[in-house]
């Protein structure tokens, strides 16, 4: 029969480490500022590397450490923990960090292609609507993805060709320089937040046109202006601070 109470003991190294793995992982999310928010794309990374560190030493531990020690069920239930139940909470959490993370309009801004985009959306003298709901506040965060919420999980599948078709063209640099938008863009990207408000409701031009609108055989943007910077204007927008 095992002795219980050594195993015990044996086991706490591991457990002493999982706990000090999660707290680093709780001081390093937090090191920006004791009053700054912690973003979800932090928590599923700090969950992910725990549970990856996690199951490494785990196998370890139960492999050739404890292995004598444990019973035969025990030891299986463990190799199950450490083999699929901790990697697939990783895979879950870096698969969720990938998603949340492109979000942010800081991903955006790592591809040199759409610097001039999102500068011209920072710039507070620019007449386009992705500036005037930045300067605005209209939109709180996220403020490309949730114009582009198509090119997501939840999105249609024109906006998943679209976004396919973008990242091989920038993959392969077969792009052409300024870019052109040759894709698809739904009015229920504008819809969903805009129709239904009293504003929006106030214009009778909205109502009358409500289903050309809703099909997309009126774009609101003939209306309303670009969304972006045309080409002739983005070299002009690149410098902008």
């Amino acid at each position: 029969m095992p002795n219980h109470q050594g195993l015990r003991r044996r086991l706490l190294p591991f457990l002493v480490a999982l706990l000090t793995g999660a707290r680093l992982m709780n001081a390093t999310a937090w090191a920006a500022g004791p009053h700054d928010a912690v973003s979800i794309v932090d928590v599923f990374r700090g969950i992910g590397i725990t549970a990856a560190a996690a199951g490494i030493l785990l196998l370890i531990l139960v492999q050739y450490v404890y292995r004598k020690n444990i019973r035969h069920g025990a030891y299986h239930r463990l190799l199950l923990v450490g083999v699929f139940l901790l990697p697939l909470t990783a895979t879950w959490s870096t698969t969720t960090t990938v998603m949340e993370g492109t979000k942010l309009v800081q991903a955006c801004a790592s591809c040199h292609v759409m610097h001039p985009f999102v500068n011209d959306m920072k710039n507070p003298s620019s007449p386009t609507l992705a500036a005037r709901h930045y300067r605005n506040n209209w939109i709180a965060k996220d403020q490309c993805y949730a114009c582009h919420v198509t090119y997501g999980v939840t999105g249609t599948l024109a906006g998943k060709r679209d976004g396919f078709r973008h990242w091989l063209h920038y993959v392969t640099n077969t792009y052409p320089d300024p870019i052109q938008y040759v894709g698809s863009y739904a009015n229920s990207n504008c819809l969903s937040c805009h129709q239904g408000t009293g504003k929006w409701e106030r214009v009778k031009s909205h109502q009358a046109l409500l289903g050309e609108l809703s099909t997309d055989r009126i774009a609101c943007i003939t209306c309303h202006g670009p969304p972006h910077p045309l080409p002739k204007e983005r070299t002009v927008a690149t410098t902008s601070k």
